[in-house]
């Protein structure tokens, strides 16, 4: 997801690390590489069984979160899936990537243990797959996802390793994550989803698809050209609309999703996807604007944030246009603005998901939010356990 490219890109011009478990590091010796198979074995039969019907359908809400290890000084996702856990009734895993070949491999440590942890709170538990760089230059690698995505024999083996994955390690589901597609691949793309979504659902597993946000579709445009949303609307069991990062890595400052932003997003959204399918983003986390690096703001965590407004003596305000908190402080000549989100403005986009009958709300990420959102979620959307 593009928030995390801002880390990246950060590390890479100034500590020179990668953001661990998702870009430059090798997979760790630890990590077990998902069984492959060969070109000519099939997705299962269809079989019984309750994980689907457990969390899809217009009379189910859902609250979704997404995992990730550390990202330098900011704390990964762990505890905070421990510490919620009964609030969360799905949890996608940013731990596996794939190869042109269609070969699925860890992007960091994988740790069924902790996924198994989650599915013993209630959870579902999904392995996400995404098409960052692994090495190299950092962001997300749009000639990885042409390579199999244009190739059927190719998509026909990614299916495949797919479902293996999630029968062999026992999770509930993908989660995909392929960013940055070239815009030249829309129907490939979306025939893909449709073949992943069929192969799973064989298989009794859920397929939900993350999209950016847009209002206004043009097939040509190079960030979302390629995602057609009612053909991947028709196939995904769910959808997860990226509205975040309205402001955020190469541009300059503003609200990460203001209200009237969010709006018009989804609004165009339920015109083409079963809005009992549409999971909306929530972005917790923040960025800092300083006007020395005005296209490269930090990605930090609630806690960070409010740690930065006490250090400098700021007050925090709210952007009545926007409907977000944000703050300004200089240090060292450098002017820097801030803007987030807290339990207050996440709850206004609670309240709006669920006046318009979306299927739930997805965190980015566990472990960067204002705690006191959980309350908020609790309350509107119920425990796992209760449902």
């Amino acid at each position: 997801m593009k928030r995390f490219l801002t880390f990246m890109m950060s590390s890479a011009l100034i500590l020179g690390l990668a953001l661990t478990g998702c870009t430059n590091v090798q997979p760790n010796s630890s990590s077990k590489t998902p069984q492959q198979t060969t070109p000519n074995t099939q997705p299962p039969h269809a079989e019984a069984g309750a994980t689907r019907d457990s969390v899809l359908g217009s009379g189910k809400r859902v609250v979704m979160g997404f995992y990730t290890d550390p990202e330098g000084q900011t704390p990964g996702s762990k505890e905070s899936m421990l510490k919620n856990g009964k609030a969360l009734d799905e949890v996608a895993f940013f731990w596996y990537s794939f190869e042109p070949s269609g070969k699925v491999i860890p992007s960091g440590k994988v740790d069924l243990k902790i996924k198994e942890m989650a599915q013993k709170n209630g959870s579902k538990a999904y392995a996400l797959v995404q098409n960052m760089n692994l090495t190299g230059a950092v962001g997300f690698n749009a000639d990885l996802a042409h390579s199999v995505v244009s190739n059927p024999a190719t998509r026909e083996k990614l299916v495949t390793n797919l479902v293996n994955l999630t029968t062999k390690d026992g999770w509930d589901g993908i989660s995909l994550d392929v960013e940055k597609t070239p815009p030249g691949d829309r129907n490939n793309f979306s025939a893909f989803v449709s073949e992943l979504s069929k192969a799973l659902k064989a298989k009794d597993k859920v397929l939900n698809v993350s999209i950016p946000a847009k209002f206004v579709d043009y097939p040509s445009d190079l960030w979302s050209g390629a995602y057609d949303y009612s053909a991947i609307g028709k196939s995904a069991d769910e959808v997860v609309l990226m509205t975040y990062d309205e402001h955020g890595l190469g541009t300059t400052q503003g609200p990460i999703a203001s209200q009237g932003w969010v709006n018009r997003v989804v609004t165009f959204a339920v015109g083409k996807i079963p809005k009992e399918k549409l999971v909306m983003g929530l972005p917790v986390y923040s960025y800092d604007w300083g006007s020395n690096k005005p296209l490269m703001p930090d990605y930090i965590s609630h806690a960070e944030t409010l740690d930065r407004a006490k250090k400098h003596g700021v007050e925090i305000l709210t952007d009545p246009s926007a409907g977000v908190p944000q703050f300004m402080y200089t240090v060292n000549g450098v002017r820097h603005e801030v803007y987030f989100e807290n339990a207050a403005s996440l709850k206004i986009k609670m309240d709006y998901a669920l006046k318009h009958g979306l299927h739930g709300v997805g965190i980015w990420r566990l472990g960067m939010e204002d705690p006191a959102i959980w309350d908020s979620l609790l309350k509107d959307f119920g425990s796992n356990k209760a449902k």
